[in-house]
């Protein structure tokens, strides 16, 4: 075609990042070109007459790299193939970078898979000042740096909100249980436990409440249980494990059992979004996104939580949290309460999570609000578009359905139950209204319009 290109040739460098995304760099990477092949590369160019037409060598080191030092090793060694390209008579003039600044998302400011030992002035500090200092040492003149940030350029611009719809509680506090008059002993045992729970004894007390519970398991399995006493039992337990918690709360020291039983204790919070849809770098990498009540916040926490998603699998929930020394397993909330709409907020979910969704359990893009702030305005900010998220009708089409041919259908099962007398003509009209009505209909839980009725 007569066109002279520009060529750019991506490094496979022996540096290996870290984190989550280590495996993107390192001599197994999946891109690349290894040093036998970029010097066969070289001469192939010279050969050809183009060795001036190389003009940018690039390398990545992984996403989300969460040490500093790992980013200075590996542009040191960039550079270097940077300045050997340039003296075998390459017009190099750019090198890129590629991505790897990465976000510290649990705001610890440590090596840890989710965050970030270094800022971002360090970052472009250490990238410039290794590249000046091989270069100046080879004798080359320095190149244009290129950047791929865009983790870190784009994860602050989106943010998740979800309602939890209701929740599922171990115990509720303040609910008293007797014993009935045919009840075995283990169930007046249990209770008294119960009542003369202390500080002196409260493990000695939670020992021997577990002690009971598995008793009246076996008990149950043998038929020598009935309903009504074990849950008996299983209301008292709960309450003096939550007890025990409670009494441990603040203290320097807390056993290993009484820190299991608090997970154990947590809430379930029933949220109307997918994990596998709107989180799935959390649910197949276990990265860690902040996570926060955006209601109630004038009132302290009450409850600690996992949040569980509305598809039909186990893993649709989320059970890790960011802590500054560890990863938490629940998070702290309100008691969800009936009627009253309660939103929580995953931030950071700019980069990934946005575009890489799939159609799980056909639920597919969630409502989208562009929203700008705006000093101008009363109250900072304006509402710029309302995007909406996907029909019933608009999954079922990318899953090769016809909506036209399944409402045929259905309109053909409604005259036939008129015609046979098992619908009135009124109600087959309302009904095949409504069908149609709901294949336009969002696929997540709808609020407002139950709200209405």
């Amino acid at each position: 075609m007569q066109v002279e290109p520009h060529i750019g040739l991506r490094v496979r460098l022996l540096s290996k990042g870290a984190g989550k995304w280590a495996t993107s760099g390192g001599e197994n990477a999946k891109f690349g070109l290894s040093t036998a092949e970029l010097v066969a590369a070289s001469d192939l160019l010279t050969r050809s007459g183009l060795a001036h037409a190389l003009k940018l060598v690039h390398f990545h080191v992984g996403s989300q790299v969460p040490d500093i030092g790992t980013i200075k090793r590996a542009t040191k060694e960039a550079a270097r193939f940077y300045s050997k390209l340039q003296k075998m008579g390459h017009e190099l003039g750019y090198l890129d970078v590629g991505g790897g600044l990465g976000v510290d998302y649990d705001g610890s400011r440590t090596t840890f898979d989710s965050s970030t030992n270094y800022s971002l002035n360090e970052y472009a500090r250490d990238i410039v000042y290794s590249i000046m200092e091989v270069c100046d040492s080879e004798g080359v003149p320095h190149p244009t740096i290129v950047s791929e940030s865009g983790r870190a350029i784009v994860a602050h611009h989106s943010i998740l909100i979800v309602e939890a719809f209701g929740s599922i509680e171990k115990s509720r506090n303040g609910e008293k249980v007797e014993a009935a008059a045919d009840d075995p002993q283990i169930v007046h045992d249990i209770i008294e436990i119960f009542e003369n729970l202390g500080r002196k004894n409260r493990l000695e007390n939670l020992h021997d409440a577990h002690e009971i519970r598995e008793r009246a398991q076996a008990m149950f399995d043998l038929g020598l249980l009935d309903l009504r006493a074990k849950a008996r039992i299983e209301t008292v337990y709960w309450q003096i494990a939550g007890a025990v918690v409670a009494m441990f709360q603040g203290m320097r020291y807390v056993p290993e059992e009484v820190k299991e039983m608090e997970v154990a204790l947590g809430d379930q919070f029933l949220c109307n979004f997918s994990v596998f849809q709107s989180l799935l770098d959390h649910w197949a990498l276990g990265q860690l996104f902040p996570v926060l009540p955006i209601h109630r916040l004038n009132e302290l926490p009450d409850r600690n939580a996992t949040l569980v998603d509305i598809t039909c699998d186990s893993d649709g929930k989320v059970s890790k949290f960011v802590d500054l020394q560890d990863v938490k397993e629940t998070l702290p909330l309100h008691r969800w309460e009936p009627g009253d709409p309660y939103y929580v907020g995953f931030f950071l979910v700019g980069a990934y999570q946005d575009i890489m969704g799939d159609m799980h359990n056909l639920f597919g893009r969630v409502n989208e609000i562009h929203i700008y702030l705006d000093e101008d305005e009363d109250c900072g900010y304006y509402v710029e578009e309302v995007l909406p998220g996907s029909t019933i009708a608009q999954v079922l089409s990318l899953t090769q359905w016809d909506t036209n041919e399944i409402a045929r259908r259905m309109k053909a099962q409604v005259d036939a139950a008129i015609k046979s007398d098992r619908l009135k003509p009124s109600e087959a009209m309302r009904l095949l209204d409504d069908y149609e009505k709901s294949l336009a209909a969002y696929t997540y839980l709808n609020f407002d319009d139950q709200r209405k009725k």
